[in-house]
């Protein structure tokens, strides 16, 4: 974080990300909240039971800002019908929650549910990927919709979705491990977009999306 200027950063468990939810979220409340790293609770649509209860242990505290939902099937996208019961009780915590979105079937699955549940901000893990258009063209008309910055390497995504999304509605992510921070940074900087606008990626659309009140860099 220091190397790259993050000023803080939202992590999940690779463990709840994989293999067992319950486990990871459990060894991530050790390092939640800590310092400048912010927990995610991950939930798999295959355990609702499981995943309800997890929520309700984690997402009450301060330590946890925001949900990530995984398909029961790997690598398929989140359908609503799966993961209504889990956002139906998400309901009463207010925090954002993050979909993997990493090409079109997933955006449309994603912008569906949205839709449904309109008083809950989602954000597009990896905007899309290739199909970065149509992440931008879901999010124009889904406004609870915000696009996490990281995924294709074209900076024409990012200018075009300062254009017709907002900045405002845009935020980095480092897609660690997958890519190295410096990447996404170099994503945003090098786009044809108003250094103002650079800044609300980098901070401005965070800290309103997370409720944070300092200044922060790239988060």
């Amino acid at each position: 974080m220091d190397r790259y200027g993050i000023e803080r950063c939202i992590v999940s468990s690779t463990i709840a990300n994989t293999c067992d939810p319950v486990r990871g979220n459990a060894e991530l409340r050790e390092v939640a909240g800590k310092g400048r790293i912010h927990g995610c609770v991950v939930v798999n649509t295959q355990y609702p039971a499981r995943s309800v209860e997890d929520m309700r242990r984690y997402l009450s505290s301060d330590a946890f800002v925001a949900l990530l939902i995984r398909p029961g099937a790997p690598g398929g996208a989140v359908t609503l019908d799966e993961c209504a019961d889990i956002l139906n009780s998400h309901r009463r915590f207010g925090k954002p929650v993050l979909v993997e979105a990493a090409d079109r079937e997933s955006v449309l699955a994603a912008d569906e549910i949205a839709r449904a549940f309109g008083g809950i901000k989602f954000v597009l893990l990896s905007m899309g990927g290739d199909a970065w258009r149509t992440a931008v063209a879901a999010a124009d008309k889904t406004l609870n919709l915000v696009l996490e910055v990281s995924g294709s390497l074209s900076t024409d995504k990012i200018k075009l979705a300062a254009e017709i999304v907002g900045a405002h509605r845009m935020v980095y992510g480092s897609n660690l491990p997958v890519a190295d921070p410096a990447v996404t940074v170099g994503l945003v900087e090098d786009a044809d977009i108003p250094d103002a606008d650079k800044k609300m990626i980098f901070e401005g659309a965070a800290k309103r999306l997370f409720g944070w009140t300092e200044t922060a860099n790239p988060t």
